[in-house]
């Protein structure tokens, strides 16, 4: 990491050795705060190719950044919160003109990975803006005036309480910015592109990026829409499809199956068994 010459600086660490321990918590264990802080327009501020075993959470309250993930370089502007996954290699840093000033908070725990996913965010697309906001800054000072005391279990389980307090409210604004692009998925786009490609047999990740939304986000989106999971739905237009070739075609079982994508007759005959009530 290189560290600026100068700049106002603010940083919370949780020594390993509590960390190790705390983690054992039956409370921390699910969710736990490791380090937090802040930086003011952190002018060469650079942090190279590093892993840790923490979530890292940093959110750009002024000026610019830069964030390299994934063999993808990105550009962080204010507003703007983005995600670094444990155990994956990372570099960010600060704009050259006009640097960033950003908080950042690492955490780790059996929650972390859940809320990650509800946030929708992936190496892939590992940005959220959501603008300045008060409560987002008011907690984490919070945390900052928590962490001060000292890194007591009982000062680690409240400045934890806020922890959560952030995550949460950022899943709220993920939310609202998930409901906005639901209004722009056009259902009767994405079932006409399972229909063209009924032959085939399109993965998960296929037809979210078709739809231009995160696994996570367009399971829940598909299924509010139409009751069903993507897949579910997809694989019931392909037994739709196979009872109409079954009664207008003398192509056999596993002619049929092979012809919708199914990896074998025994599956087909599952499915169709489930979705239709009887064998084919």
């Amino acid at each position: 990491m290189t560290e600026p010459t100068s700049y106002e600086k603010m940083s919370f660490y949780t020594p390993p050795d509590i960390i190790e321990r705390e983690s054992q918590n039956d409370i921390l264990s699910h969710l736990l705060l490791s380090w937090a802080g802040c930086y003011v327009k952190a002018y060469g501020h650079i942090v190279n190719n590093r892993v840790l075993e923490d979530h890292v959470l940093i959110y750009c309250v002024d000026g610019m950044g830069w964030l390299h993930l994934g063999g993808k370089r990105w550009t962080i502007k204010k507003g703007d919160i983005f995600v670094c996954p444990p155990n994956t290699l990372h570099s960010y840093g600060a704009d050259d003109e006009s640097p960033w000033t950003k908080y950042w908070i690492h955490f780790r725990g059996k929650n972390a990975n859940s809320y990650m996913a509800m946030f929708g965010l992936t190496i892939d697309s590992p940005i959220l803006h959501i603008g300045e906001n008060a409560k987002i800054l008011s907690w984490l000072q919070d945390i900052f005036n928590i962490l001060k005391a000292g890194y007591t279990q009982s000062n680690l389980i409240f400045a934890t309480s806020y922890l959560n307090n952030i995550l949460s409210y950022i899943n709220s604004l993920s939310m609202n910015k998930l409901l906005s692009k639901a209004e722009d998925m056009n259902m009767e786009k994405m079932i006409t592109y399972m229909l063209d490609n009924i032959n085939d047999n399109l993965s998960l990740d296929q037809l979210s990026n078709y739809a231009n939304i995160s696994k996570y986000h367009f399971v829940r989106l598909f299924k509010n829409k139409t009751g069903y999971t993507p897949i579910d739905y997809y694989n019931r237009l392909k037994i739709q499809k196979a009872c109409e070739l079954l009664e207008t075609s003398p192509a056999k079982i596993n002619m049929i199956s092979s012809s919708l994508g199914f990896s074998n007759p025994y599956y087909f005959s599952t499915a169709f068994k489930k979705i239709v009530g009887e064998s084919p």
